[in-house]
Parts: C-alpha cells; structure tokens; sequence
C-alpha cells in the first residue's frame, strides 16, 4: 500500500463510508454550534469543522506509525506480509461493494465498545470549543470499514513512518468531503447517492490494484503487468537483441520505483548487483527476487550489494516488499 493510493482511497470510498459512520456525530454538534450567538457565521462552520479533522489526522497519523512500528517489532515474515496486504485488498473490495449493497457481510465491521460508544456521544454533545477537536480525537475508536483495512496495509509496511504516511495519506483523502459537508450541513445524502456508484468503482479498482502487488509478490505469471507483457511480446514478437549481458550491475532504487528497471544478465554466471538507495522510506527498502528466494532490507541511503546466479535462460522479477513496484531480470 502506497501513500497515493491510501489518499485516493481516503478521496473516494473512505471519505462516503467513514462519513456513514462518524458524521451524524459531527453534524450533531455543528447543530448545537449554531446555537452559540456570539460566534461569527464562518467561525461556526469553519472553526469546529477543522479542529475536528486537524485532531482527526493527528491521531491517525500516530496510530499509524505504532502500527507500522509493531509490524517492525515483530519482524513480519514474508509470507504475514503477503497475508495482511490481501487481507486489505480484499477489505477494499467488501467495502466498494458495500456502497451499493450496504447490508452486503454486516459481520465485517468491528464495533467498538459500548463504554467507548458513551463517551464519543457525550463529547459530541459538548458546548465546549474543545468539542469538535476532542470528537476528532474519539473518532480512532470508531473506525469504518476502509479505516480498517488501512490500519491492517500500515501494519504490513513493517516501517513506522510508512505506516504513519499511509494514514496520514488517507485521512488527508477523507478530508474534503467531510469539510464540504460539514460546511453545507446538508448535502450528506445527496452526496452519497450521486457518488455512491463512481467511488464504489474507485475503490474496487484500489482493491484489486492491491490484489495484484501480492501477486507481484508471489510471481505469479498472472499479474497485471506480466499479461501486458505477454499481450506485447504476442502481438508484437521478442524485442530482446542482448546475447551475453553484464556480471555487474547498477540498480537505482527509488521511492517510486527502480532505475533501470530491466536489465540482462548472463544465465548460470555469478552476478553482482549494486542496489543504490538515497533518502529512502517505502516499500523499495525492501528488495526481493522471488525465484530465487533473495530478500533484501535496504538502508534509507548507502549501496547494498547482492550476489546471485541466475540458473537458466528467463525473466526473473524483482519487486519491492509490497509488490508496488516491480522490475525485471532477464537471463540470456
């Protein structure tokens, strides 16, 4: 899970699905905002709506860095990380459809308890101008559904500041129409049913974009990017004209990527690969080539060095820990 695609998927289906769940509480206590006379108009709107999301992404951001923290601690294997970020991907997919068929696994969403309950309803209640920066904090206790399936991608990060960057992406994502419907106060519903179809798309879309980083993990032969190269190398034949390739190589590892990202190599030979990273935080801090069982952590900055033979002619992925981004050798 990338930073990008938490805020997209924080602008699309998190903002309609949390805003289900939070935003009755909010709106609440906007209604009882106007009841304060001595307050200007935009100080009634403006002031409690941004206090409300600025505590919100605060909370959230630290939340998100103890679980990328915790999934460090633990030191995830593999095969966790692989099982948590399907698990996300799928809790997108429920979610997505959830917008159309709300009622559609009602056994998914995780309640928190009654007590908690209590106390975010009295704290909406409150007249205090603490109120809506207090109810923002509370909302960590009630998270949607989406919400969960962040804080599941943020533990598998395994890295607290991506963890921290995934939350604080996608509560930054679910802001504008919290803000807008806060200002207007009474486009809730409308908002939902005209949006409801177009961010159920966006989300499953994410869901199964997700999906397919676990299987760039795995190198399965059916991920989106090895059946574009399979449709290319079909409908246009083999461009490949390397016959020996080099024995050491540089790869330019980057937060969004790798550069370059296909290379050859000379099959059943000793290689050297020269991984240079450079202010580094992300899932590229981790290197893999799974045919061969290489993995890799990588330092923020510094070159890593990585011996390998490549044991017969082919294509060999490389990818990052979380199968965003993705590579490839080929062993001529």
């Amino acid at each position: 899970m990338t930073p990008l695609t938490a805020f997209l998927t924080g602008l699309s289906t998190g903002g309609l699905t949390c805003l289900a769940v939070q935003g009755g509480l909010l709106l609440g206590l906007l209604a009882r905002r106007r009841e304060e006379p001595h307050l200007q108009r935009w100080q009634l709107l403006i002031l409690p709506v941004t206090a409300f999301l600025v505590a919100k992404l605060i909370i959230h951001t630290v939340l998100g860095f103890g679980l990328g923290w915790l999934g460090d601690t633990i030191q995830l294997t593999t095969t966790v990380r692989i099982w948590l970020q399907t698990l996300a991907g799928l809790f997108m997919l429920v979610a997505g459809v959830r917008l159309i068929f709300p009622h559609w696994l009602p056994w998914l969403t995780i309640h928190p308890p009654a007590s908690a309950r209590r106390l975010i309803r009295r704290s909406a209640k409150s007249q205090l101008l603490i109120a809506p920066a207090i109810l923002g904090l509370l909302t960590v206790l009630i998270p949607c559904g989406t919400t969960q399936a962040m804080e599941v991608a943020a533990i598998a990060t395994a890295s607290p500041w991506q963890g921290a960057s995934v939350m604080l992406a996608f509560v930054l994502g679910t802001a504008p129409l919290f803000f807008t419907v806060g200002i207007l106060a009474k486009g809730t519903a409308l908002l939902q049913r005209r949006l409801a179809y177009a961010a159920a798309a966006v989300v499953v879309a994410l869901g199964l974009y997700t999906l397919n980083g676990v299987l760039v993990m795995v190198d399965s032969p059916y991920s989106i990017q090895n059946e574009i190269a399979a449709f290319r190398a079909l409908a246009y034949g083999t461009t490949q004209t390397s016959t020996a390739g080099e024995t050491s190589l540089t790869i330019n590892v980057l937060n969004n990527g790798y550069e370059p990202n296909i290379v050859t190599v000379p099959a059943g030979q000793p290689v050297e690969l020269s991984l240079v990273t450079n202010n580094n935080a992300g899932c590229t801090q981790l290197f893999r080539i799974p045919k061969l069982q290489i993995e890799r952590s990588l330092p923020r900055t510094g070159t890593t060095l990585v011996s390998a033979i490549f044991p017969a002619p082919g294509e060999y992925t490389f990818s990052c820990g979380m199968g965003m981004f993705r590579g490839t050798i080929q062993a001529v």
